[in-house]
């Protein structure tokens, strides 16, 4: 690693662990854009949109929101800066393979007397959530929305396992939060156990934290390890963390806002959630009657940053490629005894699920439908997956060209294609039917596409038609500095 690289990886590690340096860090690397005056109301959202224009889009922070206090304000890309993510390669992505929660080491929470979250401590009559900004995003959505890159903490009440997730949260009244979980995910089925004993479950909800802490709520995890643990591993040092006085969570020392309280069984207390222009590009969860968050305290620093990252359409350039999903998505084939994986990649458009497509070395006979049927199935792999294409490893997969090309002249669709039935899906499925919609039957059906040559004649498979790239690469180097169409990257 040239020290360059290592000064890149420490800024970027100090960036990733506190928020306040994330901010500081962004400014200097000139990714920062300051809108001062904007209105809450749809124009918050339409600016944030239109930043979305741009592959890299400039972390926005919102000040002097109209109608609220200056001293409260929103930022929003966080996890889309060029400081963050790097290069949208697949280079990017096996770095990140060893920071992510299947590869690194976790490291334990520490638990602190205090911190920066609890400089200003508001409990009971007092709880008015209203004074913090919440914008409605856009005009089809059926509320203000304060979580949308949020951390939702709760823990198992079996294990002790301590879970963060990212479920979305729409302001109701000053002293209530209504929450959406998908059934299935971790924050949902630990909920579920405390309601089954007849208990209200206890929630912690951060809309402002360091940027690791958002990165890993938003990935899938391994179900029993803890997020805190492996951000902790992410950045070399433990999370700090203060026991919240309500409920016994953990709540992140320096988060910016925490909101503390219950959520009692949605039959004992519920109220109307959505609609809400959700990461697949459509309303398709409409109006529904959601769980609460009964808030009893809310902490936050002086002078608040909030978080705010609503989805958006994914054929924006902006909606980059999750390489943090992508990276779980690898490690877990790996995890599996999957060989010879070359790459995982998420086109634009497909979203953080719905299209996964696997670059794998062929070794053996069943070797592609080995990777494309453990990637229907993993953990990374099984919410909300529409299709996976496994391609050859000469094939590159962050190339949708190359992909198609794979595609026309690679795959029979008869015989290299599998359709597998009743897979996990969600609300947010725009193409979930409406029966199986008003029957709660969140399954739906996914394709693997094996655009490889087949194995037991890929040998006889007729060769490609194009210069060795190995040559081309010695080409360049020897004509690029008197023929500058060969200099940079081909656009």
């Amino acid at each position: 690693m040239t020290d360059d690289q290592e000064r890149w990886n420490a800024r970027r590690k100090e960036a990733m662990g506190d928020l306040r340096a994330y901010l500081r860090i962004v400014e200097e690397n000139g990714e920062l854009e300051i809108v001062d005056g904007a209105d809450a109301h749809l124009e918050m959202g339409a600016l944030y949109e239109l930043s979305l224009r741009k592959r890299h889009p400039p972390v926005l922070l919102f000040k002097n929101i109209k109608g609220y206090s200056p001293d409260y304000r929103v930022l929003t890309n966080v996890r889309f800066a060029r400081t963050m993510v790097g290069d949208l390669d697949l280079d990017s992505v096996r770095a990140h393979k060893n920071e992510n929660r299947w590869a690194s080491d976790p490291v334990p929470p520490r638990e602190v007397n205090t911190g920066p979250v609890m400089d200003n401590v508001i409990t009971g009559e007092d709880v008015d959530i209203n004074v913090f900004p919440a914008a409605q995003w856009k005009e089809g959505d059926g509320g203000r929305y304060i979580g949308t890159e949020c951390l939702v903490i709760n823990r198992d009440p079996d294990t002790g396992w301590v879970n963060v997730g990212t479920y979305r949260s729409m302001i109701h009244d000053g002293k209530t939060l209504a929450v959406f979980i998908e059934p299935g995910k971790h924050g949902d089925l630990i909920r579920k156990k405390y309601w089954a004993r007849g208990e209200a479950c206890p929630m912690v909800i951060c809309v402002g934290q360091a940027p690791v802490l958002g990165n890993v709520a938003g990935t899938p995890s391994r179900y029993g390890l803890s997020e805190f643990e492996t951000a902790g591993g992410n950045i070399g040092r433990p999370i700090e963390t203060v026991r919240g006085p309500l409920t016994d969570l953990p709540i992140p020392a320096d988060a910016e806002v925490a909101f503390e309280g219950f959520m009692p069984p949605i039959e004992e207390e519920s109220v109307p959630e959505g609609p809400f222009g959700e990461w697949p590009g459509y309303y398709a969860s409409a109006v529904r009657t959601e769980t609460v968050l009964k808030i009893g305290a809310v902490y936050h620093r002086d002078q608040p940053i909030l978080i705010g990252q609503p989805p958006a359409l994914p054929t924006y350039p902006g909606r980059q490629p999750s390489i943090r999903a992508m990276a779980a998505l690898w490690d877990a084939l790996e995890a599996a005894g999957v060989p010879g994986i070359q790459g995982v990649w998420k086109p634009l458009g497909g979203g953080v699920s719905f299209i996964n497509v696997i670059s794998v070395s062929q070794l053996h006979a069943g070797h592609a439908k080995m990777a494309g049927l453990v990637a229907a199935g993993c953990g990374p792999g099984a919410y909300m997956t529409r299709i996976i294409i496994v391609v050859d490893d000469d094939i590159d997969i962050t190339d949708p060209a190359e992909v198609m090309w794979a595609l026309a002249t690679r795959w029979d669709p008869k015989t290299q294609t599998d359709i597998i039935d009743d897979c996990w899906t969600g609300y947010i499925d725009p193409h979930l039917p409406p029966d199986k919609r008003a029957a709660d039957n969140l399954t739906t059906t996914r394709a693997i596409i094996y655009a490889v040559r087949p194995y037991h004649w890929k040998d006889e498979f007729p060769v490609v038609n194009a210069v060795d790239k190995g040559y081309a690469e010695e080409i360049r180097a020897k004509w690029g500095d008197r023929l500058p169409f060969l200099a940079g990257k081909t656009e």
